[in-house]
């Protein structure tokens, strides 16, 4: 199912403003809605690395490279965004991911009202097809092709990424009992920078892909 709204790319200074605006008084993420930001997985939540090598390769921190070496990551900060990191694809067929995951989240009751939002700049060729997931444990999980969104942006260009709850709800995902609220993955060749994923009220407008009746 591809995204009702799949060319809405909106700008990512107003996501990003915990990149620029936080200090270290201020209160700790808050893992049932942020994932990733100011370089930090919040709680429990972990990085994990897959290809055909091993399919569950866990990081200690936001640097590493999956077992055959198909996709890796490391830093990619900057004065503006220091916890920003770097996603890399090799040019092998393999299929390759990035995830996060290590805990339980609720997020049904928000089906219809808000989107994963992921802030990203977009620095290479797109392939042909790139997948974002959702997963809720063995054989439960939800995904959809991005690969039209990201050869839509700007190439070198802070973006937001929005993809609406209930997308992955249609597509099966049980909502209730989220363990991996993201995982982007790729048999093609691709270089990211990514700098925030998190939870966010759906922008005034949109359907997502099953509209309110």
């Amino acid at each position: 199912m591809f995204l009702r709204y799949s060319q809405r790319l909106v700008a990512v200074l107003t996501l990003l403003i915990s990149a620029v605006c936080w200090s270290a008084d201020e209160a700790p993420l808050n893992p049932n809605f942020i994932y990733f930001a100011k370089g930090q997985t919040p709680d429990a939540w972990h990085w994990v690395l897959s290809d055909p090598g091993n399919w569950w390769q866990p990081l200690e921190a936001n640097e590493g490279r999956s077992k055959e070496g198909k996709v890796s990551m490391s830093s990619a900060a900057t004065e503006q965004f220091p916890g920003a990191i770097k996603l890399q694809w090799g040019r092998s067929d393999k299929w390759g991911s990035v995830s996060i995951s290590g805990r339980q989240v609720d997020l049904a009751k928000f089906e219809q009202a808000a989107e994963l939002l992921v802030a990203l700049k977009v620095n290479s060729k797109v392939p042909s097809s790139v997948m974002v997931k959702m997963s809720c444990g063995e054989a439960c999980e939800a995904e959809v092709d991005v690969a039209d969104n990201l050869k839509s942006m700007p190439r070198g260009q802070w973006m937001a990424l929005p993809l609406a709850l209930d997308c992955f709800a249609a597509n099966g995902i049980n909502l209730a009992n989220v363990v991996s609220p993201f995982s982007i993955g790729t048999s093609g060749a691709l270089e990211l920078e990514v700098a925030e994923i998190s939870i966010g009220s759906m922008a005034a407008g949109d359907e997502g892909c099953v509209p309110n009746s």
